[in-house]
């Protein structure tokens, strides 16, 4: 024999024994034959497990004036999630024509896992016309692998706390919380601070209250500032409100001659302060409502006017 038909018999015996090998190492089948067709599932585990792929093969052997078509089997397993096919090309034995099919099975946490039963279509090409005839297979039921036993009793190991990192979204809600509880606190000391000045100035003389709005003023700085009109808007309103306070004349909410007209007619006002009052009062309005200029020079002596005013009587004692 010479050495290229040495070579093409072991290649032949090659051949026949891959064919004749089985394509998987079974350990579940199931024989779903009908007459000259044989039908077999075989799978790769014995039971199945959902930690792991489920591996089940499908061989159709059948002589070759038979032509066989198998349904769409996705849609007849129960107990899976996913179930992918792959098809392998039809090889020619001495028993017929062998066809294989490879499914990948994706098992859930199910107490039942089956194939249901499904119609199988053979045709019989040796007459004319073809017979068409069909069969139904049994259902299949694949063994679940035990499920692990209730274990009792104490843990073996002791469990520790594991420190898990807040997310953005919280770290963004606490952080908002932290600022709008900052501002309710700092509007509760305002409030509480302004609470409490109020009800000292209350407790003070109208004179002493006087002052502590003029010194308040004062510290607002203004002047210096350029805001002339606002300055004068409250230095008045520092002195209108102490004449309110100790004539009752309603001083804040009239103008300056309904105010001077009321301090003419009105009996325990001293007259020798209207002539400096009026001027005061007059100079303020230029300012506030003319738009004279203002120099700090004339707030000065303003502030004077007010003091002067605030700290002695402006009028006569009430009878």
């Amino acid at each position: 024999m010479t050495r290229l038909g040495r070579r093409l018999c072991i290649v032949a015996v090659a051949v026949a024994c891959a064919l004749a090998a089985p394509s998987v190492r079974a350990a579940f089948t199931a024989d779903l034959s009908w007459g000259d067709v044989s039908l077999t599932l075989a799978a790769e585990s014995d039971a199945v497990d959902p930690s792991r792929d489920f591996m089940l093969t499908l061989v159709l052997t059948a002589p070759a004036h038979l032509t066989v078509a198998l349904p769409d089997l996705r849609g007849r397993f129960s107990g899976f999630s996913t179930a992918e096919d792959l098809a392998r090309d039809p090889v020619v034995t001495p028993d017929g024509v062998r066809r294989e099919f490879r499914w990948r099975l994706v098992p859930e946490l199910e107490r039942e896992y089956r194939l249901a039963p499904f119609a199988v279509t053979v045709t019989d090409t040796r007459r004319v016309p073809s017979i068409v005839t069909s069969f139904a297979t049994r259902a299949v039921y694949f063994p679940a692998a035990p499920r692990a036993p209730k274990t009792d009793g104490d843990l073996e190991l002791d469990a520790k706390p594991v420190y898990v990192a807040p997310s953005a979204r919280t770290v963004t809600g606490w952080v908002f919380i932290g600022i709008a509880a900052a501002a309710l606190l700092a509007a509760a000391l305002w409030g509480l601070t302004h609470i409490k000045r109020r009800v000292r100035e209350a407790r003070l003389s109208p004179g002493e209250r006087a002052l502590a709005e003029l010194e308040r003023l004062l510290r607002r700085r203004l002047v210096e500032k350029g805001l002339y009109k606002d300055f004068y808007i409250e230095l008045t309103g520092v002195v209108r409100r102490y004449i309110e306070r100790t004539h009752g004349i309603h001083a804040p909410a009239q103008t300056t001659e309904e105010f001077l007209t009321a301090a003419v007619s009105h009996p325990a006002f001293a007259a020798a302060t209207l002539g400096p009052l009026r001027d005061f009062l007059e100079s303020s309005d230029l300012i506030k409502f003319a738009g004279q200029t203002a120099t700090p020079a004339l707030a000065d002596a303003a502030v004077a006017a007010a003091r002067s005013f605030v700290m002695a009587p402006c009028a006569l004692p009430t009878p």
